[in-house]
């Protein structure tokens, strides 16, 4: 059987609407930002002497070396490593080395000053393109930090809310979530004839920081050494960070949407090895069957296992691929972001 768009997203033929997409690092890749491995590398080899003597007491603890040539443990498991000793010692080492792990992360990301924005660009643009002038609402749901949807957005003249509100200086509003702009004429409403995007960013992003106590959204390099970016830190265990403001609102925000305004979702360059989200946001709404969920990977990762009995998930990677209950051969590389665009064109 042929992978292709309708097979995807069967709903796309009558209208975008309940149409939902969850990026991972994945779909960064090709723009230039690194991947786990990558990532991993940059950040250790970034650390001070005296702040990898203290990482590798940390790991020599729980009888583990450091494997450069493999980046292994990788960056998400260093940090739980890191956070779990500082929480049992409550070392002042050990709390300075995780707030340097999140520092050197930022810096990286932030390093990367001109990304390339071709595949984000093409992908609004046909989303715009196959809206056909009508009004519509698209979900994407994405545990990236980078601003390229944003951007995107922006240069194809698509409205994007990703709950935020203001000008120069954004507030923090979920109900804009919630909003549906258009114009009033008389008594009469109508809503603007255009696709809307919704852009949920599970893990926070390079432009959120906490400032006075206040949530913000403020261009990155107008953030200083005195505001705290609104980041989750990579790491395994991501649920207890999750929990806290303002990322249980965006998880409260998303469990309202799977299987109401959005019951086709499909996943690229994401890797569910997000336990938090494949437990608490995919595996409910899914169980349930209200929503269906395609998943494109280059191989099939292990977080999947979980939803394969289930009708509603369906999944295509490098040379296989689960259809409708029905297991192929055929493959496809649409797991790549850039080939993933090329169907919606």
């Amino acid at each position: 059987m042929a992978i292709d768009l309708q097979t995807i997203l069967p709903n796309i033929p009558h209208s975008l609407d309940g149409t939902g997409f969850l990026f991972g690092a994945g779909t960064s890749r090709e723009a230039g930002y690194p991947m786990m491995q990558e990532l991993t590398r940059q950040v250790v080899g970034a650390l001070t002497a005296g702040e990898r003597s203290v990482l590798d007491g940390i790991l020599a603890v729980n009888t583990i070396t450091y494997d450069d040539t493999n980046a292994s443990p990788n960056i998400e498991e260093l940090s739980d490593y890191v956070i779990a000793h500082a929480i049992n010692t409550n070392s002042p080492t050990s709390h300075s080395l995780e707030n340097r792990f999140r520092e050197l992360i930022v810096e990286n990301l932030l390093s990367h000053t001109s990304p390339s924005l071709d595949s984000h660009c093409r992908f609004i643009n046909a989303l715009k393109a196959r809206a056909f002038g009508r009004a519509c609402t698209v979900w994407i749901f994405t545990t990236n930090y980078d601003l390229l949807f944003e951007v995107a957005a922006a240069r194809a003249g698509v409205m994007l809310e990703n709950g935020f509100c203001g000008a120069t200086e954004r507030f923090f509003n979920p109900t804009q979530f919630r909003s549906i702009t258009g114009e009033v004429t008389g008594d009469r409403f109508s809503a603007n004839s255009q696709l809307t995007i919704k852009l949920v960013k599970l893990h926070g992003s390079l432009s959120w920081v906490y400032d006075g106590g206040n949530l913000y959204e403020r261009h990155p390099d107008a953030v200083n050494g005195s505001m705290t970016r609104v980041m989750v830190l990579p790491r395994r265990r991501k649920v207890m960070d999750t929990l806290a403001e303002p990322y249980n609102t965006l998880f409260t925000q998303t469990r309202r949407v799977l299987g109401t305004e959005c019951k086709y979702l499909v996943s690229c360059g994401f890797s569910y090895g997000d336990e938090h989200i494949n437990q608490h946001l995919l595996l409910p709404v899914m169980q349930s069957n209200r929503c269906r969920l395609f998943a494109l990977c280059e191989t099939e990762p292990l977080g999947v296992t979980v939803f394969k009995t289930l009708p509603c998930f369906n999944s295509a990677f490098a040379t296989q691929s689960l259809v409708n209950g029905l297991h192929s051969t055929t493959g496809t590389d649409f797991w790549q972001f850039s080939k993933f665009v090329t169907i919606f064109e």
